[in-house]
């Protein structure tokens, strides 16, 4: 009768194992899923927030009215564009920089990198643009 107690309780012990790994398992799995998901958010937030500004500089680009460096002409590589309302926006750090422009035969091409940034998360778009 002793033998069969001592089976039963390493028996009984060795499934509270198995079941603690089983829940600390799963409990780091529920961990890990919902922090990839905030950094997925945050980064998805930041990739909006810099296709907004990307649109903004379409439009100024378009209109012939896009300023850099606080109102002046974007002349030079590397200016920083005045981005009107995107400068401010709450929780994001927004920055637009002038690459340079191509002209031909009355064709404008515009290169442009707008980075966007939401805590640790940040979001960069390089992009084109033809003006005729």
């Amino acid at each position: 009768m002793g033998k069969e107690r001592g089976i039963a309780l390493v028996t009984t012990l060795l499934l509270g194992a198995i079941a603690l790994a089983l829940v600390g398992t799963l409990l780091y799995m529920i961990t890990t899923g919902t922090r990839i998901s905030g950094t997925e958010k945050r980064y998805s937030t930041a990739l909006e927030a810099a296709k907004g500004a990307a649109e903004y500089i379409m439009v100024k680009l378009l209109s012939g009215s896009l300023t850099c460096n606080g109102g002046k002409a974007c002349s030079e590589i590397n200016n920083s564009i005045d981005l009107g309302p995107y400068s401010s926006l709450e929780g994001f750090d927004i920055d637009a920089e002038y690459l340079g422009e191509v002209s031909r035969f009355g064709t404008y091409i515009y290169s442009v990198r707008v980075t966007a940034s939401s805590g640790r998360e940040k979001a960069q778009i390089d992009f084109v643009y033809r003006v005729e």
